[in-house]
Order: structure tokens, then C-alpha cells, then sequence
């Protein structure tokens, strides 16, 4: 079978051919990288649709999951996410209609809500995750431990690295 790549692999190539300056080995890790996560979030949407929710959703249970007391504000939910709060509103509202979360006051102050994570909610989330870590699993096992190791290592440096470009305004920098 082909792999999914050739044919933007075959393009850089043609370019490379052109264009002796090109940067083909930057520009391929670059784009491998662009097109695995592609196909990771595919891969993942597809197994989160048949199991009947999405990967917002589910990233919303698992944040109120990883909460000491299953419970979080809507603003600290829509920061966990990176989304807005109109967003956010908008995911309690469907985790609610499903009964999987539901809204409760503050104890201490009746201005603030909070959302909790309901049985129904926590047992969805128990079915959930099993075939979930065995995708994952499944996945992952093309590599042995230590190149997992390395590969974490090698992600973790150039993110550190996309973070640093981003406090130094690099790349709005080299584009003027």
C-alpha cells in the first residue's frame, strides 16, 4: 500500500530538483509532521463518532474527570479548551442535554456556577476510554520503547522551540 505521503513527498522532491536552495529535508519533517497530525485527529475523530461524541466533547469530560472533585467553573473549562466562553456554553449545553454534566451553584457564592460531572457522565467516560487506549495502543506499538522515548524527546525540543520563536516574534520578524 502507498503511503498517504508520496504525493506530497513527491512534490517537494520535484521542487528540490528545481530549486537548489530548497530546504527539502526541513520542509518534508514539516510537512510529515502537518500530515501525521492530520491523520492522527482523522483516526481519532473516527473512532470518537462511532463511540457517539466528539473530540471536544470528550476533551471536556476529561477535563472535568481530571478535577479532584469531578467539578470546574465555565470560564476555567473554556481556558482548559482554549476556547471562547460563548464556546464553552455551548459544550455544557450539549454535555447537560445528554445528561452527562449538570449546572450547581456555588456553595459559597450563588453568582458562580459550577459544572459537574454526573454518574451517567463518569460511566460513559469508563465504556469510553478502554477501546480508546487500545487504538492507541494499537497505533504507538510500530514503535519500540525507546524510539517512543526518543520521538517525546525530539517533540518536546522543537515545541520548546515553537514556543520560543512565538515569545520572540521570530516569525512576524523574518516575514517583514
Amino acid at each position: 500500500m502507498e503511503s498517504s505521503f508520496t504525493p506530497i513527498e513527491q512534490m517537494l522532491n520535484f521542487r528540490a530538483n528545481r530549486q537548489k536552495d530548497f530546504p527539502l529535508q526541513e520542509i518534508m519533517l514539516t510537512r510529515l509532521c502537518m500530515h501525521m497530525q492530520s491523520k492522527l485527529l482523522e483516526n481519532r475523530n473516527k473512532m470518537l463518532k462511532a463511540q457517539g461524541i466528539n473530540e471536544t466533547l470528550f476533551m471536556a469530560l476529561i477535563t472535568l474527570d481530571a478535577q479532584e472533585d469531578h467539578s470546574i467553573q465555565p470560564s476555567e473549562l473554556s481556558s482548559a479548551l482554549g476556547s471562547s466562553r460563548t464556546n464553552a456554553t455551548r459544550i455544557a449545553d450539549e454535555l447537560e442535554k445528554r445528561g452527562w454534566i449538570e449546572r450547581r451553584e456555588s456553595d459559597n457564592d450563588r453568582r458562580c456556577l459550577h459544572l459537574h460531572l454526573t454518574p451517567k457522565g463518569n460511566e460513559f467516560l469508563r465504556q469510553l476510554l478502554p477501546p480508546q487506549h487500545q487504538c492507541l495502543q494499537l497505533l504507538w506499538s510500530s514503535l519500540s520503547g525507546s524510539e517512543k522515548t526518543q520521538l517525546e524527546a525530539i517533540t518536546r525540543k522543537l515545541l520548546n522551540r515553537l514556543d520560543q520563536m512565538d515569545e520572540e516574534e521570530v516569525v512576524a520578524s523574518l516575514s517583514r
